[in-house]
């Protein structure tokens, strides 16, 4: 299905570019992809292997973000950066009280807090669902 989207979207960028075909000064073609002197399928076969090989093009890197302990974050420079989370991480309160404990990471991620003792979660109430910008 990539193969079919990635094959017309690049007959429809060459097809715009065809116009530019006829130039004749010594300016490169525009939409000539594989430097042969025109604008044909050739071109857009070499556009889709070129797309193909770059892992469909540009792709932007997620930046992930971590913080746990029992001081709310209120910016994203008090979490460190991270290229992904750990399944499982363990976090003692060195408090000496009761006390909350937040956790920052991205949105699209879920936290469950699991009592290692009963090898159970513990029943949440969201104290604070605060987003800090970016």
């Amino acid at each position: 299905m990539k193969t079919k989207k990635l094959f017309l979207m690049a007959a429809m960028l060459l097809t715009s570019m065809c116009a530019f075909a006829q130039s004749e000064n010594n300016e490169p073609l525009k939409g000539d992809v594989n430097g042969d002197g025109k604008v044909d399928v050739a071109d857009i076969t070499a556009l889709v292997k070129i797309i193909m090989e770059n892992g469909g093009g540009s792709q932007e890197e997620t930046t992930y973000y971590w913080y746990v302990g029992t001081t709310k974050p209120t910016s994203l420079s008090q979490a460190t950066t991270v290229t992904s989370y750990p399944a499982e991480q363990i976090y003692t309160n060195n408090s000496g009280a009761k006390s909350h404990i937040f956790v920052l990471t991205n949105s699209d991620k879920t936290v469950t807090f699991i009592n290692p003792q009963l090898n159970a979660p513990i029943t949440q109430t969201a104290v604070d669902t605060t987003s800090i910008p970016g």
